[in-house]
């Protein structure tokens, strides 16, 4: 249980320090003086490299140490919205600096998910697995509610309304937990001398791993995931379900700011 509350709290400490941009961005249109489009431009960019560092990324750091590489880029991504926040606070904001940072925290949160994920399943059998990754994804909805409040509370209460509070005090917080999840908890039960998950909880070990232990990672990718139709599928229905939670989620804030004023 410890190596899993860690993950919730990472990965909800993960979302203050993304969803507070989407909070920011009325702000960031009467602070800063940026247009609609600049903020269409920075989201974009951030998606892509977020979609493909997922991807590519995920896949070089699985099966090595993936809570403290975790811990690592939250610590990472937490420097980058802090050099963020410390630049919303000067006058004439240079869009190109706005763009290379918020990419960069794209870049080092983007393995969250699969970092999760791999190590829930290191220290879950296949019959309690669901039932721990629906409870970890539940951290999506609590990080995500959670940092709007805290990014406007952080603005108002230190940073007398501006937007650069938004950042800085939910970076320095996120350093804070990246720097303490790096010394607690293991990546897998085997670092701590114990038996893998299945043979603590008496249940075998699912064919396809047994015959995959020979196998190089490339080979798996290749035989369970690159021609299994199934995964396909799902790529695809994901795709269509990101455009219509991607696009309310991030353009909410500001839409009922400008057109149903709220405050």
């Amino acid at each position: 249980m410890k190596s899993f509350s860690i993950f919730v709290v990472i990965y909800i400490t993960m979302y203050m320090i993304r969803n507070n941009f989407k909070v920011a961005l009325p702000l960031l249109k009467s602070q800063l003086g940026l247009i609609t489009t600049d903020l269409g431009y920075i989201g974009f960019v951030f998606s892509i490299v977020y979609g493909f560092g997922k991807f590519i990324v995920g896949y070089i750091v699985d099966g090595k140490n993936t809570k403290n590489i975790l811990s690592i880029l939250l610590l990472l991504s937490s420097i980058t919205v802090l050099c963020m926040g410390i630049l919303f606070t000067m006058n004439n904001v240079p869009m190109g600096w706005i763009v290379v940072l918020w990419s960069l925290n794209g870049l080092f949160q983007c393995v969250g998910g699969p970092s999760c994920a791999s190590v829930i399943t290191q220290w879950t059998t296949r019959s309690h697995r669901g039932r721990y990754i629906g409870l970890w994804n539940a951290s999506h909805n609590i990080g995500g509610g959670f940092a709007g409040i805290f990014a406007v509370w952080c603005a108002t209460t230190f940073f007398k309304g501006q937007v650069a509070g938004m950042f800085i005090i939910p970076a320095i917080v996120a350093a804070v937990v990246a720097i303490g999840t790096f010394f607690i908890g293991k990546n897998r039960p085997e670092d701590l001398g114990w038996n893998s998950s299945e043979e603590i909880f008496g249940e075998p070990v699912e064919k396809a791993n047994v015959d995959a232990e020979n196998l190089t990672k490339w080979e798996i990718f290749k035989k369970y995931l690159l021609t299994n139709p199934y995964i396909w599928v799902l790529c695809v229905a994901n795709v269509f379900v990101y455009i219509v939670r991607i696009g309310i989620d991030n353009w909410a804030p500001l839409y009922v700011t400008e057109h149903l004023n709220f405050s």
